[in-house]
């Protein structure tokens, strides 16, 4: 059975999760005193997933944020932000009990709601709304990392920084949230990409107002 305390307002929350989107709420919450599910805190620079653990599960943030990063003997590449809601392990569920590829680290004091593996696939053979929500979120992050080895595909800086916004652009513009989580999820240094960014303005391919990148062009990678 569940330890955790107050079901009510987690049941209410997780309804805004892609994992339990249009699932009654009153099933949400029986499904959290039930299960073997549990609460997690984590402070700030602290693992939620480390590459160097076995453990397969599925975790949802409540509360707080953290960073996704791969790291290798070449450097550290930034993969995502998570924020309140975000869910993350889908990698480990059904795996060979190897090491994750990724690293989670919370960025501030934060809170992870804990489903083990075997309640997971429990959850999902039990129900179809909550299965089609897991296959959708899956789609989506295929999509996503399908986007990212397509920038990284390209043999120029340039090119590869075109093909990053206009897979992440918002219609036809970007926001930078930092510079130093752009280069790292590009795989270079701030200053080629600086210089980059300088050719592509040069070109009138993109304008830029402080963090924001306007693409002035309709990119074909």
């Amino acid at each position: 059975m569940s330890t955790i305390a107050d079901a009510e307002r987690y049941a209410r929350q997780l309804k805004g999760t892609v994992l339990f989107r249009e699932v009654p709420e009153d099933r949400v919450r029986k499904w959290l005193y039930q299960s073997n599910v549990s609460i997690a805190e984590y402070d700030a620079g602290e693992y939620l997933y480390h590459k160097n653990d076995r453990t397969n599960r599925i975790g949802i943030l409540l509360r707080g944020s953290a960073e996704v990063n791969r790291e290798s003997r070449d450097g550290k590449m930034h993969m995502s932000t998570l924020k309140r809601n975000d869910l993350f392990g889908a990698a480990s569920i059904c795996g060979e009990n190897t090491a994750y590829v990724t690293d989670i680290r919370a960025k501030e004091r934060t809170r992870v709601l804990i489903i083990p593996e075997n309640e997971m696939l429990d959850l999902l053979s039990s129900d179809q709304t909550v299965l089609r929500n897991y296959l959708s979120y899956l789609n989506g992050r295929i999509r996503f990392l399908n986007k990212r080895l397509d920038a990284f595909s390209k043999n120029s800086v340039a090119a590869r920084i075109m093909t990053f916004f206009a897979a992440e652009a918002d219609g036809n513009a970007y926001h930078v949230k930092s510079f130093t989580k752009l280069s790292e999820s590009l795989c270079v240094s701030r200053a080629t990409l600086y210089r980059a960014l300088d050719t592509l303005e040069d070109e009138h391919r993109i304008r830029r107002n402080g963090k924001e990148i306007e693409l002035l062009e309709e990119y074909e990678p």
